[in-house]
């Protein structure tokens, strides 16, 4: 009778040992991708891409912004806290005159779809960078110049949010260097001033690089843009908190009537 072949001792040894690495390579390969929503949006987040009159301090790619659509116009939106970053140490104010040679924005993993931006449309010698009361309202809104990009503007929602609501932060990462946009999602907890308390639901690992992306609701309405943490002050808790485009909103309908 055929009894098949025997495995040597050594052999049996080295099949066991790339059954183990293989299934840790497995383990660790499923372990590395990072947790998203199921939740599917259009293509609607967008990249920095900042040159300064001194290059030393261009910014390739930092952070995210959006494009808005607003009384019948397009702007482009991102976090003001970003300039607290990577201003250089004479930019004192919210000026970009004589600092910031040409701001624009992109798709992480469409680069040749640039929008270019116009004019700062907030700038206010009286806005000092160093203030923290600067970033109460944490947003940069632009006139666009030129849209090369097949991103989808969004609108602002005027709706109250109810607790317990379903909200999305769409962006990258500061570590991605390519791919889709990103969905991250939470629940709405309550409004501090202009801070939106946020549950995690599916969050990043870490939040860098997620700064000016829009938060949206399900719809895809805009209601907040990503800008730091809040502590509440009846559980002590710290909450991720978007920054309300509630001011945004004044702004730009003050714009309009002058």
């Amino acid at each position: 009778m055929n009894q098949g072949t025997a495995i040597a001792p050594g052999n049996n040894i080295l099949l066991k040992t790339f059954l183990v690495i293989s299934l840790l390579l497995s383990f660790t390969s499923c372990s590395g991708q990072e947790k998203v929503s199921t939740k599917n949006f259009d293509e609607i987040t967008l990249v920095n891409h900042i040159q300064f009159h001194n290059n030393k301090y261009d910014q390739q790619k930092f952070s995210c912004g959006f494009l808005l659509e607003a009384n019948n116009d397009t702007f482009a939106v991102t976090a003001k806290h970003l300039l607290k970053v990577i201003k250089p140490q004479e930019m004192k104010a919210l000026l970009f005159e004589g600092m910031v040679k040409q701001w624009s924005m992109y798709p992480l993993n469409k680069k040749e779809e640039m929008v270019v931006m116009d004019k700062l449309l907030n700038q206010s010698k009286a806005e000092l960078l160093d203030s923290k009361a600067t970033y109460e309202n944490d947003w940069l809104v632009f006139s666009v110049k030129k849209n090369y990009s097949k991103v989808k503007p969004l609108q602002l929602r005027t709706s109250a949010l109810q607790p317990g609501e379903k909200l999305y932060v769409v962006g990258w990462t500061r570590t991605m260097e390519d791919g889709p946009q990103r969905v991250y999602e939470f629940e709405y907890y309550k409004t501090i001033a202009n801070r939106i308390l946020l549950k995690d639901v599916i969050a990043p690992e870490k939040f860098g690089g997620l700064s000016g992306a829009p938060l949206v609701d399900a719809q895809g309405l805009v209601v907040g843009i990503v800008s730091n943490g809040t502590t509440d002050p009846d559980s002590n808790k710290k909450y991720f908190s978007p920054c309300a485009l509630v001011s945004l909103a004044s702004f730009l309908n003050n714009s309009k009537q002058k």
